[in-house]
């Protein structure tokens, strides 16, 4: 996790390890393990934008153009009125990647985080963002399978990120049978 400053927005990383003994196949979104854009207040209806700091994730997240065809730059460069800001629409690719973990290997995806719109700077309170994957034994994305959903919860507080948690995750029997 890094906390915003002048120079970066706040940034927090999502991590899948598989803790087991056998490899997995899981399929993802555009950014494995955790593909979202948007992380949603759990009160209230203001939202942060999150975008991936990998370019092999980035070149799936595009700004809509509106109005005269034109679409800004993502990421943004600098502050807008002391805030890390974007506006505007942004869609993703529907894509999947299929990913085999051997015993110990990890996922990881970071993500900038920016206000989103043109509310207040980063306001207090927890935002959540969930993703889903469905996941096979082995070294390929056949046979059995079994799908979760888990999330990601970042607490705000006097415009700092103050913690990331992580939720809804579990261990998952798979089973060639």
């Amino acid at each position: 996790m890094r906390n915003v400053t002048a120079d970066h927005p706040s940034r927090f990383t999502a991590t899948l390890t598989n803790d087991g003994r056998d490899p997995f196949t899981a399929t993802f979104g555009f950014a494995p393990p955790f593909s979202v854009t948007t992380l949603d207040a759990t009160e209230g209806d203001a939202s942060l934008f999150c975008y991936p700091v990998s370019d092999d994730a980035r070149q799936h997240v595009q700004r809509v153009a509106i109005g005269n065809g034109t679409a800004s730059d993502l990421p943004p460069e600098s502050r807008a009125d002391e805030c890390w800001r974007v506006t505007g629409s942004y869609s993703t690719d529907s894509i999947a990647y299929a990913r085999t973990l051997d015993a110990g290997e990890s996922l990881r995806v970071a993500y900038d985080v920016y206000t989103y719109g043109d509310g207040s700077c980063f306001p207090d309170g927890d935002y959540r963002a969930t993703t889903g994957v469905s996941v096979h034994p082995g070294t390929s994305a056949d046979g059995a399978t079994t799908s979760w959903s888990y999330g990601v919860t970042l607490a705000l507080r006097d415009g700092s990120v103050s913690s990331v948690a992580g939720s809804d995750v579990r261990a998952v029997a798979l089973t060639d049978e």
